[in-house]
């Protein structure tokens, strides 16, 4: 129990605003932080459903309940995931060598191609938002987009080997259990299976759209920056909830076009 209850410390604190103790950074703390990582996007769900319940009995505008679907994860994430994203994109847009774009990458200064990028993100992303119908079975396959991406986010931790002998990253993955893979593959599973039960088609349309972002990263990583980052990790997970929206907004189309 004291191993369990390190890892979800630690992802707490490490990959969210929500008060968490402290607790020292070392092979034992970080043993099973990525396994627990899709537990904060559990508790992100939790609070859009909250909003949800709350907008539902206010008669909120659903263009302020998109505001708050694309804020409000980003904000009690801390911006991490952003981040990454933001120095993803100025790294790929660089054209330069792979050893450039980690510099690029480590480098804490944003470039205007972040800028941009961030912009156009959160506007698609807001987009998707409005675009859906609020109702509890959107609201609740969007919420499980936040513990989809984040449980791909940590397989491509662990899965791909690191670009550099330190970071964030390289620190999780060196300190990783030989079980953290399949806890994150049993996230997965029961997050998909979760989206089934609310909808088949959108849960299809969200496998099949996660998937494509895992393996552009995975690509990405490898033939791009020679290894994964926690930057790119980020980066992941941020394009991997956009995605899984899209696929929940084409499920929604699908059925009352045909239905």
């Amino acid at each position: 129990m004291k191993a369990v209850w390190t890892a979800v410390v630690s992802a707490f604190s490490t990959f969210s605003i929500l008060p968490a103790p402290r607790i020292g950074w070392d092979s034992y703390s970080l043993k099973n932080v990525l396994s627990a990582l899709p537990l904060v996007g559990v508790v992100i769900g939790g609070f859009l459903c909250l909003y949800h319940w709350l907008s539902t009995l206010l008669d909120l505008s659903p263009i302020l309940s998109a505001v708050v679907y694309t804020v409000l994860p980003i904000a009690l994430s801390g911006g991490i995931h952003m981040d990454g994203f933001a120095d993803s994109i100025d790294a790929l847009s660089s054209h330069a060598s792979p050893e450039k774009k980690r510099a690029i990458l480590k480098d804490p200064h944003s470039g205007a191609f972040a800028a941009l990028g961030i912009g156009c993100y959160l506007l698609a992303y807001f987009g998707l938002c409005a675009a859906l119908p609020f109702d509890w079975k959107t609201v609740g396959l969007l919420s499980l987009t936040h513990v989809l991406s984040r449980a791909a986010g940590g397989l491509l931790s662990l899965l791909i080997p690191s670009s550099a002998q330190t970071g964030m990253q390289h620190a999780f993955r060196d300190s990783a259990s030989k079980s953290a893979v399949w806890i994150l593959c049993a996230w997965i599973v029961l997050a998909l299976g979760g989206a089934a039960a609310l909808s088949p088609l959108a849960a299809g349309l969200m496998l099949a759209s996660g998937a494509c972002v895992f393996f552009y990263i995975r690509h990405t990583a490898i033939k791009q920056f020679g290894g994964m980052s926690g930057d790119l990790a980020g980066f992941g997970i941020s394009l991997c909830a956009a995605a899984m929206l899209l696929g929940i907004l084409l499920s929604e189309r699908a059925v009352s076009l045909w239905f």
